[in-house]
């Protein structure tokens, strides 16, 4: 039993990681989202979803944009 509390404690302490990095960062703080920093958050997103999100074609993800597509169901809602 405590071989498997040990073992439980490890993965989640693995697995923190890999949940922080879930999140969408707007890392260059311009108030819009680039494929790059969606990729970051969406690992699967690929070029022709982020351009079917991007609806004014700007090469960026706004905010309105980014609630449209998850309302769409584009993209899972963000925790």
């Amino acid at each position: 039993m405590k071989r498997m509390a040990l073992t439980f404690g490890a993965l989640t302490l693995c697995a923190a990681p890999a949940f922080a990095q879930s999140s969408l960062v707007d890392t260059d703080k311009n108030g819009t989202y680039s494929m790059e920093e969606m990729v970051m958050a969406y690992p699967n997103m690929m070029e022709d979803t982020f351009a079917a999100i991007d609806a004014d074609e700007s090469g960026e993800v706004s905010i309105e944009e980014l609630a449209a597509a998850q309302n769409e169901g584009l993209l899972p809602p963000m925790e």
